[in-house]
């Protein structure tokens, strides 16, 4: 699922999450309306514009990355997958936006996200391994337009046994410096084809790359972006073999650096990139010296009892509800309500005619068995306790095939009728 660029700017650059490809546990995907949270006819595509794992990277075991977790989370406007990595045993760090939708500045629900650790392949992930969320959080200074602050944390329900990574405070200056080596890791796209279609495999990928000199970046970035700031962001170009770089759902991952007595410290967020995730383009981080002293306060009260930092809640607004997530919410309420009846059926067909801003109405025909099923969902957003919801009504109904085609009395044919 694509995700828009930052609307103050055309040119911006894609911010690194993804299109959800394995949801965690029970993620209630759609109700008669359902809390909002990175499309066509089917769901959940895989999409390398969207949004998840390191080009040009190798696999790799969680072993190396002990503190990396996987995160998926479902709001109105999509569902998406992201990157983050443990700093404290209830606390786990990621993207801004990766907690507050570009899309409509809602925050996303704690019931709609799941966290994965100590996972190296998301293929079969036990349940032991998954985390619900009490509570999302973006930082303070996370400016969405300018994607400056990039950062958000999730505090989960219960405490995990991830290995925490340390994060550079502001006396590590240092380790900011042109040409160190840092490593990426996360899960999802490692290629991507001539048509522009990305491969997401299942096991974690990592690699290393170079930090690049600040004005090298400002240069290097400026094609698609137009605000990069040395002393809130960093880069790496993977100079000059132009191979590595992350990718669409790495968005939260780590950039990892070696302090001198070899312990491993993460002094960058993925935030975003050049959309098609060419290695010839540097990918922006956020600092995590810039952040690091807001993520201590909020371990303190989540771990030790400590004063709650401040929160910022940013005023929601309804988006625009796009042809392709109409279409798919729409396959979602239909696969909720028939089953087996959708989920098998044949010749599924959708055509959404919009009826404003935020809302659709699907027009829908399919066939399983001996009978032959259409209908309508009306899908539409709206806004409730500064939460985007999304919301879907239908009336379908379905007849027996040959009795109506055949029979030379369709008329007299029982045509049944589901709604809500």
């Amino acid at each position: 699922m694509t995700i828009r660029p930052p609307e103050a700017n055309a040119t911006s650059g894609t911010p690194r999450r993804r299109a959800a490809v394995a949801l965690l546990g029970a993620l209630a995907l759609l109700a008669s309306l359902v809390a909002a949270g990175t499309a066509a006819a089917s769901p959940a595509p895989s999409n390398p514009e969207a949004t998840a794992s390191v080009i040009g990277g190798h696999s790799t075991e969680i072993a190396n990355f002990p503190a990396l977790a996987y995160i998926e989370g479902s709001r109105a406007t999509e569902r998406y997958s992201c990157t983050g990595t443990v700093v404290a045993p209830r606390v786990v760090l990621t993207a801004g936006h990766c907690v507050e939708d570009l899309e409509s500045s809602a925050i996303v629900e704690p019931s709609e996200i799941r966290v994965a650790t100590g996972i190296s392949n998301l293929e079969h992930i036990p349940h032991e391994k998954v985390s619900l969320v009490s509570q999302a959080l973006v930082f303070p200074g996370f400016n969405p337009a300018l994607v400056h602050g990039d950062a958000g944390l999730l505090i989960l329900s219960a405490p995990v046994t991830a290995k925490p990574i340390e994060l550079a405070t502001k006396a590590e200056g240092s380790l900011y410096g042109p040409g160190r080596n840092v490593k990426v890791a996360g899960w999802g796209i490692n290629r991507i084809d001539a048509q522009g279609r990305g491969h997401i495999p299942n096991q974690l990928q990592s690699a290393v790359v170079p930090i690049e000199a600040a004005e090298s970046c400002r240069t290097g970035v400026s094609l698609f972006y137009g605000f990069y700031e040395a002393e809130r962001q960093l880069c790496t170009l993977d100079s000059p073999n132009f191979e590595v770089t992350p990718c669409n759902g790495d968005s939260g991952g780590p950039a990892i650096a070696t302090r001198s007595d070899g312990t491993a410290v993460e002094v960058g967020i993925v935030s975003m990139g050049e959309f098609t995730c060419s290695p010839d383009s540097p990918a922006v981080y956020t600092r995590v010296d810039q952040i690091s002293g807001w993520v201590k306060h909020w371990i303190d009260a989540v771990e030790n009892g400590g004063p709650t930092p401040k929160i910022k809640v940013p005023v929601a607004h309804i988006p625009t509800l796009t042809q392709e997530r109409a279409k798919e919410l729409s396959f979602l309420v239909l696969e909720e309500a028939f089953k087996d009846r959708f989920g098998k059926g044949q010749e599924k067909t959708i055509r959404c005619v919009r009826q404003g801003k935020s809302k659709l109405k699907c027009g829908l025909t399919w066939y399983q068995g001996p009978n032959d099923y259409f209908g309508r969902v009306n899908v539409f957003y709206s806004l409730r306790h500064n939460v985007v919801l999304a919301g879907a009504h239908y009336a379908v109904h379905w007849v027996n095939d040959q009795c109506y085609f055949e029979s030379g009395a369709p008329e007299s044919c029982q045509v049944h009728s589901k709604q809500r």
